[in-house]
């Protein structure tokens, strides 16, 4: 097996693990909020403290204000408050913008616009694992081709 090829296992059990550990940190979570209401528990290691997981007091919902017709607020600005309460602003619509973008883009310079183009981003690796990489590699380890303590070994990895 190449190294490139180890490297792609080894991604996958990361991504399975990911999974496993996201699933059972779930299941503690809802199972923390059964037993706690409110408050917070600490853990401990002998004498050293490990973290603790709080659950605080809900928070109080705030009013949402939402403008559904901004031409009655206006007028109800303007006889509430006075014109001093409203001014008139010019912006370009979206509309105009996609076509002032386009001009700046294939008919030159613009006045008022400056176009960059910005330094492009290095390619990175990614992995995409398949549907069912839990399954797939909890049987690798079962049938002894990969083994999660050596990739979970803490210390400097190569």
């Amino acid at each position: 097996m190449s190294d490139v090829e180890q490297i792609v296992k080894d991604l996958a059990a990361i991504t399975a693990v990911k999974k496993i550990l996201a699933d059972a940190e779930k299941e503690r979570k809802a199972a923390l909020q059964e037993q706690l209401s409110r408050g917070t528990v600490y853990a401990f290691a002998g004498d050293q403290e490990l973290g603790y997981a709080s659950v605080p007091k809900p928070s109080q919902p705030k009013a949402v204000v939402e403008i559904v017709d901004e031409s009655e607020a206006l007028a109800w600005m303007v006889e509430e408050f006075g014109d001093g309460a409203v001014e008139t602003v010019v912006r370009l619509t979206e509309q105009g913008r996609k076509s002032l973008e386009t001009c700046a883009l294939t008919n030159g310079p613009v006045p008022g616009v400056i176009v960059t183009v910005p330094e492009p981003r290095p390619a990175t690796p990614r992995f995409v694992p398949a549907k069912n990489v839990v399954e797939l590699v909890r049987g690798m380890a079962q049938r002894g081709e990969f083994s999660f303590t050596s990739l979970l070994e803490i210390g400097e990895r190569p």
